[in-house]
């Protein structure tokens, strides 16, 4: 025993060496946390909803500003991330020529170019410019309105939402589908199913990206639908997509070829279990919602060049959820660090009914989380309150 002592004493130096060499080479930059950077308050009048449906963070001159759809004034609401205050509101004009029936989602691409969405719709995607006024309407769309399903087929469910937004490129609008259709309930929905779609707006026509299909772990199963949602973003020339039930992360080249598929799985997950068929009680699905150990979002920090990917924790089913509308709000959810190579640097874990993790956006302060969750005891609906954290 004592002649093994010397071997493994030098085996425990050089492993510490290692370490120590590791931590402190230039491409660790950082200390694998989160640190509190302060709170900002956003007021809320009478012609606002504190939930802010759609928003997304912009610059203009050196400030960082929070541009929010206004769906209960039809307008656009401009917000100071530094101070809270409401800098300007721009009503959408009405215009009889191109009629906008309601707000759904938007992309703004500059002070002049704001597009609007329609639901369910590619058709009357609307370009307005920095006064609110329509400069005009697209409507690539051709609908089959030969028979309901054939018009419900030819429809694209887009998402066009703050957490998983349509982006404007180069003339072409980049929309995200999350098909009725039931893509999830069979082999032969998944195989037709493609989730990215674009319209090319030089040309008005509506192009699906037939070689882009659903990741291969989800074929041979059936799913609920909450799985089959995802997030992506853009991150250069690539693609980056992250599924709720995959731990993996998927990332394309422009083309949406894919390059590779990264490990990005959290310290929470568990195999999912999940019952088998359609049309099953309202208890049984509330419980695998919220039991399950899933992701919803990931974002792009630019100012740290890190990724954060949100995950819901799972939890024992209480007798309240049935009653609920978003039951899985009360999770503990939680947030892992990936650097620009998608190597993980940290999982956070955060308590539930505090904060709305689907409400988050990156800002050049940090991470802002919104603590507008309908079970937060603390909620003042006349303000948004963001905890902001910096990651370091």
């Amino acid at each position: 025993m004592k002649s093994h002592l010397p071997l493994f004493a030098f085996v425990f130096v050089i492993l510490i060496s290692c370490s120590e060499k590791g931590a402190n080479s230039e491409k660790r930059a950082y200390t694998n946390d989160f640190t509190e950077v302060g709170q900002v308050k956003l007021e809320i009048d009478s012609l606002s909803d504190f939930n802010f449906p759609e928003f997304q963070v912009i610059q203009e001159g050196e400030k960082d500003l929070l541009l929010v759809m206004n769906k209960v004034n039809f307008s656009f609401d401009f917000y100071d991330l530094a101070s809270g205050e409401r800098l300007k509101r721009t009503a959408i004009q009405k215009d009889e020529k191109y009629p906008i029936p309601a707000l759904y989602g938007f992309w703004y691409h500059n002070a002049d170019s704001i597009f609007l969405f329609r639901q369910m719709l590619l058709n009357s995607i609307t370009l307005i410019n920095g006064e609110g006024e329509i400069v005009t309407q697209y409507s690539p769309q051709k609908i089959d309105r030969s028979s309901p399903q054939a018009m419900m087929k030819s429809m694209v469910n887009h998402y066009s939402r703050s957490t998983n937004p349509t982006l404007y490129d180069d003339g072409k609008l980049y929309f995200s589908d999350m098909t009725l259709n039931g893509f999830l309930s069979s082999s032969e929905a998944m195989e037709e199913f493609r989730p990215a779609v674009l319209v090319d707006l030089e040309s008005n026509e509506v192009q699906v990206l037939d070689h882009f299909r659903m990741p291969d772990y989800y074929r041979g199963k059936t799913w609920p639908m909450d799985m089959g949602n995802y997030s992506r973003i853009k991150q250069s020339n690539q693609w980056v997509y992250a599924w709720a039930g995959m731990d993996s992360i998927l990332v394309y080249d422009e083309n949406m070829d894919l390059i590779k598929s990264v490990n990005a799985k959290s310290e929470f997950a568990k195999p999912l279990k999940f019952t088998s068929g359609s049309n099953l009680p309202k208890d049984i699905q509330v419980q695998e919602r919220v039991s399950q150990t899933t992701y919803s979002y990931i974002f792009h920090d630019p100012y740290r060049e890190v990724y954060y990917r949100f995950v819901n924790i799972g939890r024992d089913m209480d007798e309240s959820d049935s009653e609920d509308q978003f039951p899985h709000l009360k999770n503990d959810f939680s947030i892992i660090v990936l650097d620009k190579d998608f190597n993980i640097l940290t999982e956070k874990r955060f308590p539930g009914k505090i904060h709305y993790p689907y409400k988050s956006f990156v800002g050049e302060k940090g991470l802002y989380l919104s603590r507008t969750n309908p079970f937060y005891e603390g909620l003042n609906e006349d303000e948004v309150v963001y905890d902001v954290l910096e990651f370091r």
